[in-house]
């Protein structure tokens, strides 16, 4: 049954990076499933952003555009000055005003599909009170646990009249039952985009590899760990140039990383590439041998299950949202903040990553994360009536194929 479903995401620079990735990329798995899908994409400026020279040229012009699905764009000014509810109402009248001239050429979607309680989920909840539209929202955030008490009275107010709350961990879930108790969160994973669908080439075999190169991929920033990574490594490997760490991504730590590189003798065994388009990362992914992630908190992991989709066997902190995906068939969990254990999984990994079934890693997160598999599961959730009691709804793997 085809579905007209309106995406509103709680940010979209551009679906083809961070800004709006995830959220395109599920609306693609849902065209590609056969609904009807469309992205409409509110934003607000302030005076900060104008004198910072952030505003946008087109201002309230409504602006379509073709990001593998159309895409309706409005920015909108607000000279109130920051105070409580003023960002997400201001949001709400910009998606309003966005949505009404949707509807206008394009009929009444019969659901809207809000990322994020906050600001996507105000909007969805207004359009719900304008024109009777049922949402569901998909939290990615572990923001509304700890909100503001303003913002806590906004999401319970989302959550009340949603149709569904999906959460893209089991542990994110948790938490937010936790935060807002009477409510029930629904597992469901993002998807993988399009740049790692495609099957990797085999590696070459372990005597002609030069070397072992650990990736990560991840933003240089606190929450990322990757100062434990880095302690970890220089404990398990500094003084062997034939054992590598790649670390793509870029952020506000990268010269202390850098500094910090030179400190424990290691500075020329890391490599810092920079921040990279999803073509590059996969290209990154091809020519590892292990991923390796650090966080000190997650609530998903996106760049875990892209190397799992590209063979590569994982070390992982626990920290949340990677927990549920790593097993001893494709790596390594260790608690977090520990470098010891972080440096032992290290050497574990470099001794038996060969070991791994890479085919068999792969097609497990396909059979989770593919866009078939989340649009399988995405059409069993609306398919269930709100009050309907869901079983296993915390599940890691909620609809295997």
């Amino acid at each position: 049954m085809t579905t007209h479903i309106l995406v509103v995401p709680s940010w979209y620079t551009s679906g083809r990076g961070p800004g709006g990735g995830y959220f395109r990329d599920q609306a693609l798995a849902l065209a590609a499933a056969g609904h009807r899908v469309a992205i409409a994409a509110p934003a607000i400026y302030t005076w900060r952003d104008r004198r910072a020279g952030r505003a946008p040229a087109a201002g309230a012009e409504i602006v379509v555009a073709h990001d593998g699905v159309p895409v309706y764009r409005r920015s909108a000014f607000t000279a109130l000055p920051r105070l409580p509810y003023r960002n997400p109402l201001a949001w709400a009248a910009c998606g309003l005003k966005l949505a009404a001239a949707y509807i206008d050429g394009n009929g009444r979607p019969d659901l809207v599909h809000a990322h994020s309680c906050m600001n996507a989920g105000v909007v969805a909840l207004a359009l719900f009170r304008r024109y009777g539209i049922p949402y569901v929202v998909t939290e990615h955030s572990s923001g509304p646990a700890t909100g503001r008490w303003w913002e806590r009275h906004l999401i319970r107010r989302v959550i009340a009249r949603a149709g569904k709350c999906l959460a893209v961990s089991p542990h994110l879930a948790g938490l937010l039952e936790r935060a807002y108790p009477g409510s029930a969160w629904h597992y469901l994973p993002n998807v993988l985009g399009e740049a790692f669908l495609a099957t990797c080439p085999a590696p070459p075999p372990a005597a002609e590899r030069a070397g072992f190169v650990f990736l990560c991929v991840a933003r240089l920033s606190p929450e990322k760990g990757h100062a434990l990574l880095l302690e970890a490594f220089a404990a398990a490997f500094g003084g062997d140039p034939r054992t590598r760490l790649r670390l793509v991504g870029d952020g506000p730590l990268r010269r202390d990383l850098e500094a910090l590189a030179v400190r424990r003798g290691v500075a020329r065994q890391v490599e810092f590439a920079g921040a990279l388009p999803a073509a590059g990362v996969r290209a990154e992914m091809e020519r590892a041998d292990a991923f390796v992630l650090a966080s000190h908190r997650e609530t998903f992991g996106v760049a875990v299950i892209e190397a799992l989709a590209c063979g590569l066997p994982v070390v992982s902190t626990r920290s949340g949202g990677p927990d549920h995906m790593i097993d001893a068939s494709n790596g390594r969990l260790v608690a977090g903040n520990d470098a010891c254990l972080l440096r032992d999984a290290l050497v574990a990994m470099r001794r038996e990553a060969r070991l791994y079934d890479r085919a068999a890693i792969r097609a497990a997160v396909i059979r989770r994360c593919g866009p078939d598999a989340f649009a399988r599961q995405f059409a069993a959730m609306i398919a269930d009536p709100p009050s309907a009691p869901v079983r296993n709804r915390h599940d890691a793997d909620p609809q295997p194929a």
